[in-house]
């Protein structure tokens, strides 16, 4: 009676024990090892059932025997115990290794989407691992045979090689940081950029044991910035072109009044060649009247070089070339070559100057362009309302310590609140022959030069107001 309890008891122990390890054998990735214990205990159970069977058939058993289904019961309350805290290791380690492997698929995609490689060196044993990533770039074998640091240094562009292994032992040596620019050549013999970085790990010692490298393919961005260094180049070209073209045309339409202003030097000088000559062959011309008519004459040819000069530098066409300028004396320039071109009784000029006005940074030619055409659309405002009284209004002064304010007043009629959002734009004009790029270019050689051109809304005055800030400081 006793023999039968042990062994029923031993096979439900048994049978409990299948269970939980088919169990495990369900809940971890390691199948084999499971289904084999699995198979184990299995056969153990089958051993159980058919002694079982003799001995519910009469089969009578000794002491020994009885012993013997003791020990397998408790070698089985024992198993099934193990089992059973196992449970939550094994749980607890796929729940990890699932992770791991979400986290390898994740930062093989963030590779790729980055275009990262990683490479380890162990400087002990010289072994070199490197990820997928970064073994497609190189080209490197699936055997792994390649992989090492010297491979790594053979890809670098033979230009680039030398500075990259320079850089390296410094980074071992003398604890330097390791950020590299450099070309590297891929597979299929294709130039790559890459942004390369490594960290050193050191023992106790200070020697080197360890280096963790990163690098990142920037080719694209390196290319990019490239064409847009170019298109940047290619566009302030345009916007040379463009201001020397607008130049010309004011140029055209002050040719009047420049043919007026060079006929009157030229004519006193006839004038004063003619006197002296008739006077010569009357020999009524002392010595000291003669060295006055020949000052008179060089002052007139002086001054009629001048126009030519400053008509020349007005349409000269040349890059950029920033400069220290005395703006009070660039505003009376630009108004004297203005006021002598346009032959008006009507127009008066005002200036406010600061005492002491510092000198600002810009392109002369430029900055003479702009003061030009915001007085020649002053005119042509205040031409528009017929009025008797033309007055223009330049103030220069300093706003802040790094700026210099100039505006420009007229008494016309002022612009139209609905064309003032509109008024920088390029090809928008309120002139019936207008371009509608005068505005558009100051605005943008203003802004070029580091300042700032606008439309004073809230001006007192009836006219229009424009404002313009250019910087004292110079801007590398």
């Amino acid at each position: 009676m006793l023999y039968g309890v042990l062994l029923t008891s031993s096979i439900l122990l048994q049978a409990a024990a299948v269970i939980q390890t088919l169990r495990l054998l369900r809940l971890t990735g390691w199948r084999t090892p499971w289904l084999l214990l699995a198979v184990a205990i299995s056969l153990v159970l089958t051993s159980r059932l058919c002694l079982l069977y003799l001995y519910i058939d009469g089969h009578e058993f000794h002491s020994p025997e009885i012993f013997a289904e003791l020990l397998v019961i408790i070698a089985s309350l024992l198993l099934l115990a193990g089992l059973e805290r196992l449970h939550p290791v094994i749980s607890s380690a796929e729940t990890i290794r699932n992770t791991l492997n979400k986290n390898r698929r994740q930062l093989h995609q963030a590779q790729q989407m980055g275009k990262l490689g990683f490479w380890e060196w162990n400087l002990i044993n010289n072994e070199f691992n490197c990820s997928e990533e970064m073994a497609n770039m190189l080209r490197c074998q699936t055997d792994k045979s390649d992989r090492n640091f010297q491979g790594l240094l053979d890809h670098v562009h033979e230009e680039d090689r030398i500075n990259f292994h320079e850089q390296m032992n410094r980074s071992l040596y003398e604890h330097e940081p390791f950020n590299v620019k450099h070309r590297l050549i891929a597979k299929d013999d294709i130039e790559l950029t890459f942004l390369h970085q490594a960290d050193v790990v050191y023992d106790k010692s200070g020697r080197p044991k360890h280096v963790y490298g990163i690098l990142q393919n920037i080719t694209e961005q390196t290319l990019a910035d490239k064409q847009l260094a170019e298109t940047n180049a290619n566009l302030q070209q345009q916007q040379i072109e463009l201001a020397h073209a607008t130049r010309m045309a004011t140029l055209g339409e002050m040719a009047s009044g420049i043919a007026h202003e060079i006929n009157q030097p030229l004519g006193a000088i006839l004038i004063y060649a003619n006197g002296g000559k008739n006077r010569l062959a009357e020999s009524s011309l002392s010595v000291a009247e003669t060295a006055d008519v020949l000052e008179q004459i060089v002052t007139q040819a002086d001054r009629a070089a001048e126009i030519i000069k400053r008509m020349r530098a007005f349409v000269r066409k040349q890059n950029i070339d920033i400069q220290e300028i005395n703006l009070e004396a660039l505003i009376k320039q630009a108004i004297t070559f203005i006021h002598a071109t346009t032959r008006s009784d009507k127009l008066k000029f005002e200036t406010t100057f600061e005492a002491h006005l510092p000198h600002v940074y810009a392109d002369t030619i430029q900055i003479e362009q702009v003061i030009t055409n915001l007085i020649l659309n002053a005119i042509e405002a205040m031409e528009q309302i017929n009025s008797h009284y033309q007055m223009i209004h330049i103030k220069a002064y300093t706003d802040t310590e790094n700026f210099v304010q100039i505006s420009v007043s007229d008494t016309g009629p002022g612009v139209d609140k609905n064309i003032q959002q509109q008024l920088f734009n390029p090809f928008f004009t309120s002139k019936q022959n207008g371009l509608g790029l005068g505005l558009s270019i100051c605005k943008t050689i203003i802004e070029n030069s580091g300042g700032s051109l606008e439309l004073i809304t809230n001006s007192p005055d009836s006219g229009a107001s424009f404002r313009f800030s250019l910087p004292i400081q110079k801007d590398d």
